[in-house]
C-alpha cells in the first residue's frame, strides 16, 4: 500500500500524459538541467547552502566511510557532505537524470572531488546497491519526488549499515498561519514566475508549490520514516516550517 498522498489533479494529468510520476520528474529536471543550481539560490535567497551544510554535518563521515546522495541532482548535497567528513571518506551521488550528472560531474572536476565523490545514475526507489554497504544516507529536495516515500526510506534503511543515519532535507508546511500565507503566496505565484523568466520553464516551477501542497508536514514525514524502519527520528524547522530536516539511524540490530 502507498504511503504517498494522492498528487494534485493537475499533476496527476501530467503525470499520466508522460506515462507516470517518475518519468515525468525525470523529463522535467532535463529540461531545467542547465539553471537548477542557479533556481535554487535564487528561490532561497542562498539559504539552501545552509540547509545542505546542516544536514551534511548531522551525518558527517569519519575516516574511511562511505555515504550516500539519493537524487543527487548536480551534486551540491555530495558534495556538502564530502566537505564536512573526514578526508578519506568517500560519497556516491544517485541520481535517474542524465543532464543533472553530467553538470555535477563537470563540477566535481572543477573543484578537484574525483577522487572523493562519484555520481552514478540510478533510481532512488530501486538502488542498485547491496544490502548495508553504506554508513549514511542523505537525500534534499527529493523525497517530494518519490512515487512511494515509504519505500524510498525502506530502501535507504536498506542499503545502510546497522547504527548507521539517514538524514532528508525537504520543502514541509509553515506552522504559523501567517507566515503560511505568505510563504504560499511566494511559492505560488512569485516562483513560476522566475521560472519562466529565469529557466524559460514556468511548468517546472509550477510543479515545486503544487507538490508541495500533498507532501506530508513534517511530523507525518516522521511517521512515515518511522514505519519504514527508522528510529531516533528527528526534525528541525528552516524558515517558520516552510523547509524541514529530518534525520533518523538504522538500528543496531
Amino acid at each position: 500500500m502507498t504511503t504517498t498522498p494522492s498528487p494534485a489533479p493537475q499533476l496527476r494529468a501530467r503525470f499520466d500524459a508522460a506515462g507516470g510520476k517518475p518519468v515525468y520528474v525525470q523529463r522535467m529536471f532535463g529540461r531545467i538541467a542547465g539553471v537548477y543550481d542557479l533556481m535554487n539560490r535564487v528561490m532561497t535567497g542562498g539559504l539552501d547552502g545552509r540547509w545542505r551544510r546542516f544536514a551534511a554535518q548531522q551525518i558527517a563521515l569519519g575516516p574511511g566511510q562511505t555515504g550516500l546522495d539519493i537524487g543527487t541532482g548536480t551534486g551540491d548535497l555530495a558534495i556538502t557532505l564530502a566537505r564536512v567528513s573526514a578526508p578519506s571518506a568517500r560519497v556516491v551521488g544517485v541520481d535517474f537524470t542524465p543532464e543533472m550528472l553530467e553538470l555535477g560531474r563537470k563540477k566535481i572536476g572543477k573543484l578537484g572531488l574525483a577522487k572523493r565523490v562519484e555520481l552514478v545514475q540510478g533510481d532512488g526507489e530501486r538502488l542498485d546497491f547491496a544490502d548495508n554497504s553504506f554508513d549514511a544516507c542523505c537525500s534534499a529536495f527529493v523525497v517530494r519526488n518519490l512515487a512511494d516515500i515509504e519505500h524510498g526510506f525502506g530502501e535507504m534503511l536498506r542499503v545502510v549499515r546497522p547504527g548507521g543515519r539517514v538524514v532528508c532535507l525537504e520543502m514541509s508546511h509553515p506552522y504559523n498561519p501567517l507566515f503560511s500565507a505568505g510563504f504560499h503566496l511566494y511559492f505560488d505565484r512569485i516562483i513560476p514566475l522566475l521560472g519562466k523568466l529565469i529557466g524559460r520553464s514556468a511548468e517546472a516551477y509550477t510543479y515545486l508549490p503544487t507538490s508541495v501542497t500533498s507532501f506530508p508536514d513534517a511530523p507525518a514525514l516522521k511517521g512515515i520514516m518511522e514505519r519504514a524502519g527508522w528510529r531516533d527520528v528527528r526534525y528541525w524547522y528552516r524558515i517558520g516550517g516552510g523547509v524541514a530536516i529530518h534525520y533518523g539511524v538504522k538500528p543496531a540490530r
